[in-house]
């Protein structure tokens, strides 16, 4: 996506960014694979397929994300970002291909989320501690703990605290609540992620219901965006500096002069 990104031609108007498009088309192919078939009802190996499994135990399958069954509606919503951003690089919009990337990005996250809640509420709530469930536990949250910490530092460690191999306890609520605080920094909702949900007794798991993207922690992400704005402002500004001394560098008038210089 990033290579598509790099390629596309904001001069292109219509069917000139060939190389652009193709790398977008190549990584929809990395992300679906060769299993899937052309309607993706296949049994993949990829990042598709484990959304596909994921959405049966979280009812986010479907159209309107409230299924147990069918296409997981973060595929759904992944292959329509997909989908405009092929068509923005064709047309040379690339500033907003970057955004149908981003989104994509943020997207792909939900399955590894669930997959964290899941083997969490496995081990916690039904007892298992088989090796396999916390390995599979400890293998999602390594997948997920960087966006986590890109966040809020605290939530990632109280993840990997309670996820990594060898972890002596493993608390679900404390887990959801991490990421739940942290839902919408990783660009998520309660309802992308839904929650773990008992299929014979038609309802979530105790403790394991969907979260509420509301519940947030503030004053880290607060704190980033106005660090961010302000390094960015400052980086604007020193680039528009720097393009004013070179331009009246070039005039023959530099800015800073040697003062031993003799003035005509």
């Amino acid at each position: 996506l990033e290579d598509a990104i790099d390629d596309c031609n904001v001069e292109c108007t219509f069917d000139c960014n060939e190389d652009a498009v193709h790398a977008w088309d190549e990584a929809v192919a990395f992300y679906t694979g060769s299993e899937e078939g052309s309607d993706g009802s296949g049994d993949g190996a990829l990042l598709y397929s484990l959304a596909d499994k994921r959405c049966a135990n979280f009812k986010t399958c479907g159209p309107e994300g409230d299924s147990v069954s069918g296409t997981s509606n973060i595929n759904i919503k992944i292959f329509s970002e997909f989908a405009a951003g092929q068509m923005n690089l064709n047309l040379g919009n690339c500033d907003a291909a970057r955004v149908n990337k981003d989104r994509i990005s943020e997207l792909m996250g939900v399955p590894l989320v669930q997959g964290v809640l899941r083997y969490a509420h496995k081990i916690d709530n039904l007892g298992d501690s088989s090796e396999k469930s916390k390995a599979e536990g400890a293998v999602f949250a390594a997948a997920i703990l960087p966006r986590l910490h890109a966040c809020s530092p605290g939530a990632a460690a109280t993840v990997y605290e309670n996820m990594k191999v060898g972890a002596t306890s493993t608390s679900l609520s404390a887990v959801k609540s991490a990421f739940e605080k942290n839902l919408v920094c990783m660009g998520m909702t309660g309802d992308d992620v839904g929650g773990v949900y008992d299929v014979d007794a038609g309802a979530f798991f105790l403790g394991a219901a969907p979260m509420n993207e509301n519940e947030t922690s503030g004053g880290v992400n607060i704190l980033g965006i106005v660090l961010g704005s302000v390094l960015g402002g400052v980086a604007l500004i020193a680039m528009f500096g720097f393009l004013y001394m070179m331009k009246r560098e070039k005039a023959g008038n530099p800015m800073f002069k040697n003062p031993d210089e003799v003035i005509a």
